[in-house]
């Protein structure tokens, strides 16, 4: 199982570049694989970091306790430009991105529909998910909390904003799944939401 190490970081005002640029350095000076998104409608710079196991979290936690993380001082200084800190979240990728759907040009978006789960109905959405990725050869990234199946998320990501715009058309999109098969997932959500984060930086993993 692979995990995703998400950091969430408010800019202080006036910080946000400051920020972005202090994230991606991050990312380049370690060589981590993962991305930099940024919402500009919060505003958060996000930084979304690919670790390859349950041992290589754990062993992130032990490092995080003895204050061993690598980059510490670079973690420190994105702190120090941030309204409240860095909230983390550890996600599992559950299903992943059809090869089919991956842009062809370099992404600079990344579409995100977050379904919060009825309550105890969170196994029963992740059915219904994976039975329509499958059905649709994939074409999205599923993940969900780890130990957790209240939200689930899905993305995407889209090379260009007129692609977020076509995304967007529910009407159109949903019909064309209704022919391919897709089971609603409605009746089984608390609610829907849809984001779009700017890519400032992505590494693929190897």
């Amino acid at each position: 199982m692979t995990y995703i190490l998400s950091g969430f970081r408010t800019p202080k005002p006036g910080k946000a570049k400051d920020l972005i640029n202090a994230s991606v350095d991050f990312y380049k000076s370690n060589n981590l694989a993962g991305m930099v998104t940024v919402n500009s409608e919060m505003p958060s710079v996000n930084t979304h970091r690919l670790v390859a196991d349950a041992d290589s979290i754990e062993s992130l936690h032990d490092a995080f306790e003895l204050g061993t993380i690598p980059g510490q001082e670079t973690l420190a200084g994105l702190e120090s430009l941030t309204t409240s800190g860095t909230r983390y979240i550890i996600r599992e990728r559950i299903a992943p991105l059809g090869a089919d759907f991956a842009p062809n040009d370099n992404p600079k978006y990344m579409l995100r529909i977050i379904l919060d789960a009825k309550v105890g109905l969170g196994p029963e959405l992740l059915d219904v998910v994976l039975s329509n990725h499958e059905r649709l050869g994939g074409p999205v990234n599923v993940t969900a909390k780890a130990g957790s199946l209240q939200r689930i998320i899905l993305s995407r990501p889209l090379a260009h904003f007129s692609d977020v715009t076509k995304a967007r058309d529910v009407n159109q999109a949903i019909a064309g799944m209704k022919q391919q098969g897709m089971v609603s997932w409605n009746h089984l959500c608390e609610s829907v939401e849809r984001r779009v984060g700017r890519i400032a930086y992505m590494k693929r993993s190897t």
